[in-house]
């Protein structure tokens, strides 16, 4: 598992279906994954802001997590695909503002899919260790 400094936090927004069972999943299979994760469950990832997500790395954030629903499954229909188009509307916000997009990732895993999430979480490490904000 790779290491982030424990100073340094990873905020984990997380819809409360599908994703939020992948994490659980991860717990329950004994998975390791960063102990800077901080998750933050919401009712569906489509609520998520550009603001919200730049609050986030304004506040210290080492990188952002958006995981949600498999496409066609999200509960409220499209929560899923508006959560895209914010996180492509982020990453260019944070280009602009002089960040490494790549510390913001987006991710879709099925209910209980605990090693995808670990996978994706451990992705979001090594960018923040090989991607250190540019500015």
């Amino acid at each position: 598992m790779n290491k982030v400094a424990a100073k340094q936090k990873i905020i984990l927004f997380t819809c409360n279906w599908h994703a939020f069972s992948s994490l659980e999943a991860a717990g329950k299979n004994n998975l390791v994954y960063s102990p800077a994760l901080v998750p933050i469950r919401i009712s569906c990832l489509g609520r998520i802001t550009s603001g919200i997500i730049l609050k986030a790395f304004e506040g210290g954030a080492a990188g952002v997590c958006l995981i949600g629903c498999p496409e066609g499954e999200c509960r409220y229909q499209n929560g899923n695909q508006e959560a895209r188009e914010v996180f492509e509307e982020s990453r260019t916000l944070l280009r602009l503002l002089g960040y490494n997009e790549n510390l913001l990732q987006y991710h879709l895993v099925s209910a209980g899919d605990g090693e995808s999430f670990q996978e994706n979480i451990d992705q979001l490490v090594k960018n923040i260790q090989d991607n250190r904000k540019t500015r």
